[in-house]
Formats: C-alpha cells, structure tokens, sequence
C-alpha cells in the first residue's frame, strides 16, 4: 500500500506551518477580527509616492485623501534588493510610539523615518521577540506616516511567510513588511493598499485584498499584517456574481493547468461550502494568489491568508486531486476553525487543531465530491493518506493533550489532521446510519453555523458544547470522542464508510522517506545536499552531506516512486536513485469494486 501524505499537512509541515498560529485570525473569525470587505473591482493605478530611502511625503501633499489609513509598498531589486514601506495614518494617538513587525531582524529594517503634523519624528529601530520594534522618538501629532526600507535577502524563495525580490517579481508576506502600533483600534477602516512596481518595471500588482496597484478596501488596519502581497507580470482572473459573491485570482510565473478556469472552479467551491453549511459569509470577496517556483513533482504550499489562499506550485504540477482538495481545505477553514472554533487553554491551540485542520478537511472532501470534482477513487486515495498517517506515525500512541504538545514536529501535526479527518468521517457515518441517512456531520455543523450568525461569540466551541451538538444524532458521540480525539486511539471506519463501491479491510502502509532533508536541500542557496540521516535510504544508496543538486525529482506521495538525483561530486557528475521507503504500518484499508461505475458509489457524508 503506498503512502499518501495529506497535501495540506505536507505544506503545513514547511515554513508556511507558521501560518497556523494565528489561524482563527487568518481565517476572519469574527471573535478574533471582523471580515474585511473589497470593492468590486480594481480602480486604477494609484499615483507614486516617494523613493525608497526618500523621507515621507508630508501629509498636506498626501495623495491618499479619504484613506484612515494608506500603506505604499515599492519593491526594488537594486542595488540591494528591498522594499520601501510607507504607512499613512490620518489622525495619530499618543499611544501610537511603537511600531511593530510580527516577524524580522532589525538588521533589515534601514532608512527608517517618520512624519507628522509638527515635522520629522526620530525613529529607533530594535528587536522585539521574533519581531522588530519601531520606536518614536516623541509622541505623535495628527496625521503621521511612519516609512524604511526592508531588506530582503536571506528568505527561502519558497517560504510563504517571506520576502522575496528579483528583478522582475515581488511577494512578501505582511509579517515582514508591515509595521504596526499594538493599540491600534480594532475596527473596520478605510484602508487604501498601494504596490508601486515601477522599480522592477511589474506591469501588475495583487494583494489579499485583490488585483490592482491600487486598492481601497474597509478592514481592521491590523489585517496588513496578515495579507500576501505580489508584483510583477501578473496574470489574472475575476469572477463576479451579485448572489455568490466576488472571487479574483492573480498568479505570477507559468503553470502547467490553466489558472483561470481554477480560480471559476474555487469560486464554485466557496459558494458551495457557503450552501452546504448554510453559513453567514462576511467576506463578499476572496482572492486566490499563485505563484510558480522550482520545485519537484507533488511538491506545493497552500497557506491560509486574510481574506485570500496563496499557491506555491511547481511550474509542472498538474491540477490534481491533492491540490484541489488542499485549496478548497483552505476555503473551509474560513468556517470551520475560522468562525467555529474548538476553545482551548492558552497556548494549546494545537488541542484543537484536529478540528481545524482535521474536520475542515474532511468538510472539503465532501464538498468536492458533492460538485463532481473528486471521483470516488480520489476520496479513496485521500482517505488512505490519512490512513497511512495514523499506521506510520511515531506519536500515534499519544493523547491528544500529549500530541498537542509536539506541535513543532510535522509528523505530529500531520497525525492531529488525519486524526481529526477520520473522526469526523467515523461520526458522519454514525450520525448517517441512526438518522437513515437525513443527516450527517455535516448537517451539526450546518446547525451550529446557524447559532453563531448572530452571536459571533458563540463560534468559540468548548469541547463539551461540540459533543451536545453531536449527540442530538448520536447518543454515543460522546464515547467515540473520546477513543479516537481524546485518546487517540485507531478509527475503525464501518465497511461502507465510502459507499457500496469499497469494501473495507486491512494492509500495510510505508511512509514517504527521502533520508535527507529535502525541504532544506531543495532551498538551500549553495544548492548542496542537508541532513542526509546515516543509516537512511539516501544515505544506503550514496547520497552525502555537501553534494551539490543539478536536478532532482520525487513524489512526496509514493513511496514506491524512486527519488532521482543527478549531482556534482568533487567536479565529477553522479546519478543516485533508490526508493524512499521508510516506516511501515498497517492501518485499515478500502479496496474499489471495480464491477460498480462511479455513478452506482453514492455522496460521500
């Protein structure tokens, strides 16, 4: 049986796992920020403001009259790749002396300055934790607009929470560029977003909050620092409709599928989430921003945005099951751990991350399956990769609790999805069966949606209020919570959890192991082999630390499929291929009836 990887968790498992952390907030909960809302359309370009390095222009010359609060970004690639930062702010408060960047080292924030109504404001800069601190030197009066330059050297080309500017692209994270005051009011405001990609000679631009150089958009300032930004030759994608809502996409670089039927293919998607869990959707707008890198076969990052998904794909990757289904998990997750959220302790988000990540992923497969869009031999494969996880984890013995504390090992956080799938396919099969297939799991989460559209703070579940709700259908909610979340112990999934096209049974499943760090290596920037593990299957067939990669090739969600490396060694090129398989575990299994046709296997709930 070969190995599948949940592709979400496999892009969790990156640098874009950071993203996590502030998952309720990126997903729009109301308990923790109010939805933005775009305009319709991008209006035209926007007028230039100062260059990088140039002190702020002074707010009686300020072009963004009606603006509470405006934010320039000019990426420049030379002499040293940057971008310069501006953020204008009409009205000032004395509370406003410190400026904050979530994420950063000092060392890169240059040529800051400020400026308000009484002239030049003197501007420190320090560490703040993983952050950087912006310090006024006197309290601020009236309109005031902070500016510096951020330097971008030292991200991973691929790192979704990063910096990167080359000549003729620009995409950033707001964590590193967008430095803002802790106190800053937590309410919708008139938010005018500007990129200037002249310097870089980008005839486009997009954000989170849409297409355009130039976008006034009415949000919580304190989303900027949640969003994705990008300039460069974009193409791009509208799809309006007054009942469904506004979706715009935006990519930067080739793709093998074609960007625009996919961004009309994810609008469907969220409208139909929206119908499926009757849900109250804040956001009337939502932007889909992709861009294509290097990287190997099945090997792409989905991470969750503010208002928006962002697509690290690889320029051959085809629109497969496994990325479809990652993305439209990203769309759930504005209900389900965005606006539902499971209550944990302070600091143990992870207790209710296999809601979040495990129980919205499973609502994506439904959907998608519900729209024709996964075949009945895709959910296969996606329940398989969560069957796969759980037989090959090294923490699959552990508790909830206990797993939630190994939060930082991707293994770790791969088992509290699948954990969490697998669950709620067990419950939706249990409620199906007692309600002679009237309801599912998906019908409590449609209920509770209801609860929360007019009292937000209702969506902040504690445990015993999610098991009340499941236990109008199911009197023994309470005793499978606690087996398979709570103790994590193995689902057993009924025969004909997938239908009558597949019958259950059991079979031995093999992780994906490359015996290296393949992430750092494919990153690294002298291009050289990391952490090839003495004793594992790349070292066994050759591989060693320092090798330097021409090309490599492998698929993350096989372990049967060689991995291929051609490499430089001591100037002389060598060829190594083996098969990636590591732990082996056996797990419950479901085999096609290949007698029955797709349209004889029934929806899946």
């Amino acid at each position: 049986m070969r190995s599948f990887l949940p592709r979400t968790l496999s892009s969790l498992a990156r640098l874009g796992f950071l993203a996590q952390l502030c998952a309720p907030l990126l997903a729009c909960s109301p308990a923790a920020l109010p939805c933005p809302t775009t305009a319709s359309a991008p209006p035209a370009n926007a007028p230039s403001a100062s260059a990088s390095g140039a002190a702020p222009t002074p707010p009686d010359a300020d072009p963004n009259a009606g603006a509470d609060v405006a934010l320039l970004l000019r990426p420049a690639a030379t002499p040293t790749p940057l971008v310069h930062v501006e953020l204008a702010l009409a009205m000032s408060d004395p509370a406003w002396t410190d400026f904050k960047l979530a994420s950063g080292a000092p060392d890169h924030v240059t040529n800051a300055k400020a400026h308000d109504a009484s002239g030049d404001v003197p501007v420190t800069v320090t560490a703040a934790g993983p952050g950087v601190l912006l310090q006024l030197g006197r309290m601020p009066k009236g309109p005031l607009t902070v500016a510096y330059d951020v330097l971008a050297g030292g991200d991973a080309p691929d790192d979704p929470l990063g910096l990167l500017v080359v000549e003729d692209r620009f995409r950033a994270a707001g964590e590193k560029l967008v430095a803002l005051p802790d106190a800053v009011p937590d309410r919708r405001a008139n938010v005018l977003v500007r990129i200037d990609g002249e310097p870089l000679q980008a005839t486009g631009a997009a954000s989170s909050f849409g297409i355009g150089v130039s976008r006034r958009v009415q949000i919580p300032p304190r989303a900027l620092r949640f969003a994705s930004y990008m300039a460069g030759g974009l193409g791009v994608q509208v799809i309006d409709d007054k009942t469904a809502g506004h979706d715009e996409g935006a990519w930067l670089g080739y793709t093998t599928f074609d960007p625009r039927p996919v961004v009309a293919e994810l609008a469907e998607v969220r409208t139909s989430l929206r119908e499926l869990l009757h849900g109250y959707l804040d956001v009337p707008a939502w932007t889909y921003l992709f861009m294509s890198q290097r990287r190997p076969m099945g090997s792409f990052t989905t991470t969750p945005r503010i208002q928006s998904s962002l697509l690290q794909v690889g320029l051959g990757e085809p629109w497969s099951a496994a990325l479809r289904l990652s993305m439209a998990q990203q769309l759930a997750r504005y209900w389900i751990g965005g606006r539902q959220r499971i209550a944990t302790a302070p600091g143990h988000d992870a207790e209710g991350w296999w809601f979040g990540e495990g129980v919205s992923r499973y609502v994506a497969m439904v959907t998608l399956a519900k729209l024709g869009l996964l075949s009945p031999d895709d959910v296969n494969e996606a329940v398989g990769g969560e069957l796969s996880v759980l037989a090959t984890s090294p923490f699959q013995a552990l508790g909830n609790v206990e797993l939630g504390q190994q939060w930082r090992d991707p293994v770790a956080r791969a088992t509290l999805m699948a954990r969490g799938a697998l669950y709620a396919l067990r419950e939706s099969a249990a409620i199906r069966t007692r309600t002679k297939g009237q309801r599912s799991l998906v019908s409590v989460l449609g209920d509770l949606e209801r609860q929360i559209e007019d009292h937000p703070e209702q969506g902040l579940l504690p445990p015993q209020t999610w098991l009340d709700a499941v236990g109008k259908d199911d009197p023994d909610a309470a005793k499978t919570f606690d087996a398979l979340v709570v103790k994590g112990q193995a689902p057993a999934l009924p025969g004909n959890a997938l239908g009558p096209c597949f019958r259950g049974g059991a079979g031995e499943y093999v992780a994906f192991d490359p015996g290296f760090d393949f992430d750092a290596t494919r990153v690294s920037p002298d291009g050289k082999v990391v952490g090839v593990r003495p004793g594992g299957p790349a070292a066994k067939a050759g591989l060693q630390n320092g090798d330097l990669v021409e090309s490599m090739t492998a698929n993350e969600d096989d372990a049967d499929v060689p991995v291929k490396i051609v490499l430089t060694r001591a100037g002389t090129k060598v060829n190594v291929s083996y098969v990636p398989r590591g732990v082996h575990g056996r797990g419950q299994t479901f085999t096609r009836n290949r007698q029955l046709t797709d349209d004889k296997c029934g929806e899946i709930e």
